[in-house]
């Protein structure tokens, strides 16, 4: 039997969107708790999707409610598992018009601790029903043994509070750790709605500070001497390498702020010849987007640079672009694909592109679809965009659909203005009826 060391892992056995949700409803459960009852709420619509995708089902309704019912009404799952799955489409009612600017008839305002107790209950039931998932979805024969995980959150205060008076740099370091997560996971839901981009950036500046002052406390320099220096002449601590790295990535990425993505180059330039392998790639990558193509392809291609996934999609991009030098489309796809087998969405997302044009290599449909799927699955929404544009149509039968509706809609519009109107006057009961009778209304027809 599988064992499985925590529930997030658990998760990780479904589809790629699942552990992804999970791993987020995680860590915001005690920073924002409603966030945490937005991701389970997908997960409910995820699992739905599965069990429709393994019986060769297709919904008609968007409704997560009548979801539930067909599967229970199709047999697909038991009437035990039904009660479960809306217990839970309840409780996170509440995520699903999250943070949106609309106005809501509540009858009270929901305090962030009864969002965490629902949260809280949501998990619960959410791992009941992927358990019963695994099995009806055949994933195993028997459901793995594992641990719940510490609800993330508490372990950034805690972090918060022990690095006030704390000058041991690894405090300071899992502090930024966990600021970046929550960073990241921010900026995912930005995608959907852009109210979270600031929170996304506030945690990326606290990430870079806890960074650096982990940098500062470890080798008793300033990131600035750094910076001006260059690192020449100075010791740094080789214990100090990967918080200096990691603060030098977030300003590379205009993290820290704005002007900062020049501080990134001497910082790299210090670590490289330190002998810092991460160094030289995303070194490199920095020429490369500065027109420095002649620097660029030396770092990146230097015999030293460690060759993880970003290091090979830079390559592959540096070879299919032909800039820093000529064009060479089988070095391309060859890093390409080593990318993709570190699960690297954007060169899945380059592969699909290459097989769907046929430009540089020989067309090929089903490799294609195949890349741009696995691209979109692991969040690549450029992937997914030209997925559909090129494959699936969806937005264009939509569009059709919808202007056909509109074209109907308008032909019945028309005829309304065309029908004369014809006023009614209000009847007055002690006046004549108008049937002629010579009655009072009230009298004849008013009866």
């Amino acid at each position: 039997m599988n064992i499985v060391m925590n529930d997030e892992q658990f998760a990780a056995l479904f589809k790629e969107s699942i552990a992804s949700d999970y791993k987020d409803a995680l860590m915001f459960m005690n920073v924002k708790p409603d966030i945490s009852l937005m991701k389970f709420r997908k997960i409910l619509e995820s699992l739905c999707l599965l069990y429709a995708e393994h019986y060769h089902y297709l919904f008609e309704s968007d409704s997560l409610y009548d979801q539930i019912e067909i599967l229970a009404e199709q047999k697909f799952i038991c009437g035990v598992n039904k009660e479960s799955f809306h217990v839970v489409r309840i409780l996170t009612n509440e995520g699903v018009h999250i943070e949106k600017n609309i106005t809501r008839n509540r009858k009270k305002t929901i305090t962030k601790e009864e969002f965490l107790e629902n949260a809280v209950k949501a998990r619960k039931g959410v791992l009941n029903l992927l358990e019963h998932g695994f099995l009806d979805l055949d994933l195993g024969k028997e459901v793995p043994k594992y641990k719940v995980l510490v609800a993330g959150g508490q372990e950034q205060k805690d972090l918060w509070y022990t690095c006030l008076s704390s000058f041991d740099y690894k405090d300071h370091f899992r502090l930024g750790r966990v600021y970046q997560e929550l960073a990241e996971g921010y900026a995912r839901l930005a995608l959907d709605n852009a109210h979270f981009i600031p929170w996304s950036d506030s945690n990326f500046v606290f990430a870079a500070e806890c960074y650096k002052r982990a940098f500062e406390f470890c080798s008793g320099k300033h990131v600035d001497l750094i910076i001006q220096t260059k690192g020449r002449g100075i010791s740094i601590s080789p214990e100090s390498y990967k918080s200096l790295f990691c603060y030098a990535l977030l300003c590379l990425k205009g993290k820290v702020k704005v002007d900062n993505k020049t501080d990134a180059e001497p910082i790299l330039h210090a670590l490289m010849n330190r002998g810092f392998k991460g160094a030289y790639s995303y070194l490199g990558w920095n020429y490369y987007l500065h027109r420095d193509y002649k620097k660029a392809q030396k770092y990146l291609t230097h015999i030293k640079a460690e060759q993880n996934s970003f290091t090979l999609h830079k390559l592959g991009i540096l070879y299919l672009e032909g800039k820093a030098c000529p064009i060479n489309i089988k070095l391309a796809v060859d890093y390409f694909n080593k990318a993709a087998d570190l699960d690297c969405a954007k060169s899945m997302f380059e592969l699909g592109k290459l097989y769907h044009s046929g430009d540089l290599v020989k067309q090929d449909n089903v490799l294609a679809q195949e890349y741009l799927q696995k691209s979109s699955i692991r969040g690549n929404r450029d992937a997914l965009a030209y997925l559909d544009t090129h494959y699936l149509k969806i937005k264009d039968t939509f569009l059709k659909f919808s202007e056909q509706f509109l074209g109907v809609l308008s032909k019945e519009i028309q005829q309304v203005k065309q029908t004369p109107y014809i006023a009614v006057t209000k009847i007055r009961r002690n006046g004549s009826c108008p049937c002629g009778s010579g009655l009072k209304y009230k009298k004849c027809c008013g009866k």
